[in-house]
């Protein structure tokens, strides 16, 4: 390593070549040697003429001064042992196991500033006793760019970059860990510039660590058998009792847990009625919970609910609308409260951020309100009405707008998926700066408008749109916290328990009514004979013999999980493939699904063909939804501009 520069003049002293001190007699003598040099040379350098005129005189004899050289007894002074030690390699401890207790790995694109580093570790390391080896170089790490000077496509327009990072590894062997934690320390605290460190520290038990290992074991068991005991499962499960004396309790399996929870949802369920409950997971047992909550009639006026929730007039609706959120809501309007209030709006608004026609649009909007009452949602007890026709829905849509985040729109994935962009894309993508319109871009604004307008404290939504649940209870904090109010209600999601319904023709697909094919969808319009050919030409496999594997057999799995979606006793697509369906085959299934949906649709698509007949009674259905509508809104626009200021 090269010594600093202001230190280099210093190794001849150190090397005892020179003197430290000059005595001051030769220092005398070299003043006068060197007077009479120059005095000399001033005379040669005279011109020959003014020679030949200057008078000649005798020059009197000079006294030569002579030199004194030190001789070798002179004592000689030394330099401090910290200067000193900057010339001599560090000290090191020699290791006395050779057991390993840490590897520092040191980077930098320097050599000087790398080499200067190691020297300071190891120096800090023989300061506190532990042996260490090194620095060892590792392989150089050499990264090469090339970038383009210009638009030009041509080769030579172009300049090529390299990184080089230098690398050494230093080892400390039979070192205490607290002393190489404080080592790291100190080496972290008076780092080097433009050096970077990774250390890989050993730790060591000693012996006998199993042994405390299987005590710990023992008291995570007693702990969760007192668990259980609070469950009440180990008492309902004698097969987990010990059998003989001196026996443990066999602890349950997490299938044994989803086992009895299944059982007790499904007893819960034939009390409440066709109360959703899956197996599956957690979350959909929660969801379970709440509609039971929800289900209750003994709540008091004090704890009144407001559910909204809206769909897109976009045609007949197809088995996926119906299995996810139509039956849902009636389900909710049978099982609610007299005090909970239920809105339900067909978002016309929103479909617009797709174009359409004038005629198009109409006739889809009287579709969907015909759907609507034909599963059975009564208006004289939910308000069902056309987002259009109550103004307060866009007017707080702006006022909401002026306090939303356009970064939090930016990574909302409903504008990436409608134009087919990755879920990472920004608004620097190029198609996005070309194609996206701010209508799409701020529909969540607009969503969370159509919900807190009426103050809504619950909404059923599915899995896809949780996220802009999230965005509405964003917007009511950055609202209340902007006008120092609290007018507007953060809402709570209720994620409805029904899976996505995938495609007949193409199973990794979910149903939509924007597939090309009329055979890939189930309306709930088709006729029996409709559905049967549909299901029957559905997509399955070669495989004989019914199993529920989602990722290898996604057809056989889509038919099993509409099959659960009808399945009165709430049981998973799991538990019928292993149950009912056991041994069944692929034709077998179709046929029993076949069934099972002509039987829940046919008294729907009645009341449908039968509603769409008669126009006029459903314009007035919708009038008096827009009624009731505009009054819950009212209220809420009232708080809304006194608190900005607009009233």
């Amino acid at each position: 390593m090269n010594p600093p520069r202001l230190i280099r003049p210093l190794r001849p002293l150190i090397q005892g070549q020179l003197p430290l001190a000059i005595p001051r007699s030769a220092q005398v003598g070299i003043s006068r040697a060197s007077t009479q040099l120059r005095t000399n040379a001033s005379i040669a350098t005279e011109p020959n003429a003014a020679k030949e005129t200057r008078t000649p005189t005798t020059a009197a004899p000079t006294e030569t001064t002579k030199t004194e050289v030190p001789s070798p007894t002179t004592k000689v002074s030394r330099l401090p042992r910290a200067l000193e030690a900057l010339y001599l390699k560090p000290l090191r401890r020699q290791a006395e196991y050779g057991v390993p207790s840490c590897d520092l790995q040191l980077r930098s694109y320097s050599a000087r500033n790398l080499e200067f580093f190691c020297d300071f570790a190891l120096r800090a390391a023989y300061y506190l006793g532990l042996p260490a080896y090194g620095p060892v170089p590792l392989p150089r790490m050499v990264e090469r760019w090339t970038v383009p000077k210009s638009t030009f496509i041509f080769k030579k327009s172009q300049e090529n970059f390299e990184r080089i990072t230098l690398r050494r590894l230093i080892q400390i062997k039979d070192g205490h860990p607290e002393t190489v934690q404080i080592w790291l320390a100190f080496l972290q605290k008076h780092a080097y510039y433009g050096i970077g460190m990774k250390a890989n520290v050993w730790e060591f038990s000693k012996l006998g660590v199993g042994k405390e290992m299987d005590k710990a074991a023992e008291q995570t068991e007693k702990l969760l058998e007192d668990k259980w005991q609070h469950l009440g499962y180990l008492e309902r499960r004698p097969e987990h009792k010990p059998r003989c004396k001196g026996e443990r309790e066999k602890l349950p399996t997490a299938e044994d847990v989803e086992e009895y929870l299944a059982t007790e949802r499904r007893k819960f369920a034939g009390v409440h009625g066709r109360l959703r409950s899956f197996t599956s997971s957690r979350t959909d047992a929660s969801h379970s919970d709440d509609a039971a909550e929800l289900a209750s009639k003994d709540r008091s006026p004090s704890e009144e609910r407001v559910i909204f929730s809206g769909i897109q007039p976009t045609g007949v609706p197809h088995l996926g609308n119906y299995l996810g959120a139509l039956r849902e809501w009636k389900r909710m309007q049978d099982e609610a409260s007299p005090h909970t209030k239920l809105l339900f709006s067909i978002v016309d608004l929103h479909a617009i951020t797709v174009p359409r026609s004038r005629e198009e649009l109409l006739q889809y909007r009287l579709e969907m309100l015909a759907a609507l009452l034909a599963i059975g949602l009564n208006p004289s007890r939910s308000t069902i009405f056309y987002q259009s026709s109550v103004g307060a829905h866009s007017e707080l849509q702006w006022i909401l707008s002026c306090t939303a985040s356009t970064g939090y729109l930016s990574r909302m994935t409903q504008w990436k998926s409608k134009m087919q962009l990755d879920e990472n894309a920004s608004l620097d993508d190029s198609k996005a700066r070309r194609a996206l319109k701010h209508g799409l871009f701020s529909y969540p604004i607009l969503q969370a408008a159509d919900i807190l307008v009426h103050r809504a404290t619950h909404v059923p939504v599915g899995e896809d749109q949780r996220q802009h649940l999230e965005f509405a209870r964003e917007c009511v904090t950055n609202f209340n916290h902007t006008y120092k109010t609290d007018c507007l209600v953060a809402p709570q999601t209720l994620i409805a328990p029904s899976k996505r319904i995938m495609s007949l023709t193409d199973p990794t697909k979910k149903m939509s009514k924007s597939d090309p094919s009329p055979m890939s969808r189930i309306l709930i319009t088709d006729s029996p004979s409709e559905i049967q050919r549909k299901i029957q030409k559905a997509r399955t496999d070669s495989i004989e013999l019914v199993t529920y594997e989602p990722d290898t057999r996604p057809g056989v799995a889509s038919l099993i999980e509409i099959l659960s979606g009808f399945d009165a006793q709430g049981r998973s697509p799991a538990e019928l493939a292993k149950g009912e369906l056991k041994g069944y085959r692929s034709a077998d299934l179709k046929a029993v699904v076949a069934k099972v949906v002509c039987d829940e649709l046919v008294e729907v698509r009645e009341r449908y063909l039968s509603l769409m007949g008669r126009e006029g009674s459903l314009r007035g259905v919708a009038g008096e939804g827009a009624v009731k509508a505009r009054g819950s809104a009212g209220e809420t626009m009232r708080l809304v501009r006194e608190a900005v200021g607009l009233a």
